[in-house]
């Protein structure tokens, strides 16, 4: 049962007591507010005095309505009042989430912004191109290239911000040290992979700034090739010094393998039997085979095979190996093949040995599609340049010049007599 409500010494206020619960030592209260509002009498809760409700503070509550009812401004009922209060709290907390959430997309602005800003970072690029490419067998020396020439210039700025300037400055200093055009080239086009890595993945759009520098064309084929007793004295001069150094030139002067695909074979790849080399994953990627002449046979015979699976020609190192030994550069300065030439074309490197395979070939006969077939060449245009290694018609051409120039002429008879 209800108790009953009871009245306070201030008009309109009055409280009922909490049948079991205690606010301090006393019974705890519930106050209301009653009043005239329109013609009626108007009864509104204020709650409890374990709520915070008191007499004096219900009589405030009381005053301020009066006070707003005389003046026409503000609520003039508590309901009106608890209804404006609650807007109030609703709309700063609204304000509140508004600040917050503008807040919060600023910061992810922010944060996207310099996420973009580091991810298009040249260095960045390149780091997750390398990731992509990672089975690309050009890889290591593109990094090299990387390293050397262009991250010093350009390794540290966004890639909006790279323009033509950085890569002519990247250009010259490679000219300057001695690069050949065709290094700045690669170094030009290694460049413009990036950037069109970045475009395919839209971390970057625009142009590469490589577009906008130009290089001089120029014809960097090697034309020096050893003459049959020059290579046979820097086979004798490697012999003494190191007989895998030995082993890897003769096999490129007598097949016309590369570097790279001499340093991959295994003994899977070496057919005794049949005479013959399985060449697999080389530069166009094409396998192909090289056939055993007489001297490269004997030269497998002689080794000690390995597993199938084992390298022919092992480092001691780390397993593989990646550059030829300083024992052949070391040979040619002892027997003088590059002294006085500044050419880099005309000098004598370990890839000679394979230009000198094709140039023998094409003096010997062969002709330029079975010289493709052997050296690997994707395109007859590579192995084109050989064609004028021997080229007979020419020679004669010249002949004829010499003859059109230097006609022959009647023999003149001198006079012997006494003179007049």
């Amino acid at each position: 049962m209800e108790s009953k409500w009871i009245k306070t010494k201030m008009p309109g206020i009055r409280y009922r007591l909490h049948p079991t619960r205690k606010h301090g030592v006393q019974q705890d209260k519930y106050f209301t507010l009653t009043y005239w509002h329109e013609g009626k009498t108007r009864t509104e809760a204020l709650g409890w005095g374990s709520e915070g409700m008191t007499v004096e503070k219900a009589a405030e509550l009381m005053a301020e309505i009066k006070a707003n009812r005389r003046t026409g401004t503000g609520p003039d009922t508590l309901a009106e009042k608890k209804r404006l209060a609650l807007e109030a709290k609703q709309e700063a907390e609204a304000e509140r989430q508004r600040f917050e959430s503008e807040k919060a997309a600023v910061e992810q602005a922010e944060s996207d912004r310099v996420r973009l800003e580091s991810e298009t970072v040249f260095d960045a690029v390149f780091t997750r191109y390398c990731e992509s490419k990672s089975d690309k067998k050009s890889l290591h020396d593109e990094q090299t290239l990387v390293r050397l020439w262009v991250q010093p210039v350009i390794g540290s700025k966004r890639l909006q911000d790279i323009t033509p300037f950085d890569v002519e400055r990247i250009k010259k200093s490679m000219l300057k040290a001695g690069r050949a055009p065709r290094s700045v080239q690669y170094a030009f086009a290694v460049i413009r992979q990036i950037f069109n890595y970045s475009k395919d993945r839209n971390i970057f759009s625009g142009e590469s700034p490589t577009k906008s520098v130009k290089l001089k064309k120029f014809d960097n084929k090697r034309m020096r090739f050893l003459s049959p007793d020059e290579a046979q004295s820097l086979l004798d001069e490697i012999k003494k010094h190191s007989m895998t150094a030995y082993r890897m030139s003769l096999l490129s002067l007598y097949t016309g393998m590369r570097l790279g695909e001499i340093c991959k074979l295994t003994w899977s790849c070496i057919d005794l039997q049949n005479n013959r080399i399985i060449i697999f994953d080389p530069k166009n990627d094409e396998n192909r085979t090289a056939f055993m002449v007489p001297i490269v046979y004997q030269m497998f015979s002689e080794m000690e095979m390995g597993e199938p699976g084992s390298l022919v020609f092992p480092s001691k190192v780390n397993g593989g190996i990646v550059f030829m030994s300083k024992t052949f550069n070391r040979a040619v300065d002892k027997l003088g093949f590059n002294a006085g030439i500044t050419d880099r074309r005309q000098k004598v490197v370990f890839h000679s040995l394979r230009h000198g395979t094709a140039s023998h070939l094409r003096m010997s006969g062969a002709d330029l599609t079975t010289i493709q077939s052997i050296l690997g060449h994707k395109s007859i245009v590579s192995t084109a340049r050989y064609s004028k290694v021997d080229d007979e018609h020419v020679k004669k051409a010249m002949n004829r010049l010499q003859d059109a120039m230097n006609p022959v002429k009647a023999e003149v008879i001198p006079l012997t007599g006494p003179a007049d």
